[in-house]
């Protein structure tokens, strides 16, 4: 699947727009829904939701949250955070906590 993020690393303190905001709940809706077809899939979905929501934390929300989210409520969450350090470009996709 591929971003929507078009920025550079240099834009990370701009939110995304309503469309990317909008696509990006209905990705963690299909996920909190296990609306997806294997790991792979759910990877490419974390990783969209991970560069468009400028969020590396956003596994954390989905799968171990303090109580049942919505997928709003994950959104509204991600975003909150603000930006995170930037990756080194080359670096492989931290998938730390999506194993557990």
């Amino acid at each position: 699947m591929e971003s929507d993020h078009s920025g550079s690393d240099d834009d990370c303190g701009t939110a995304p727009d309503e469309a990317v905001r909008q696509r990006a709940v209905a990705l963690v809706q299909q996920i909190l829904d296990r609306a997806y077809e294997g790991e792979a899939e759910l990877y490419a979905h974390l990783d969209w939701l991970e560069q468009a929501l400028r969020c590396r934390y956003i596994s954390d929300l989905i799968f171990w949250p303090d109580v049942p989210p919505s997928a709003e409520e994950v959104v509204r969450q991600a975003l909150s955070f603000g930006p995170a350090i930037p990756r080194p470009r080359g670096a492989p996709t931290d998938r730390t906590n999506t194993r557990r």
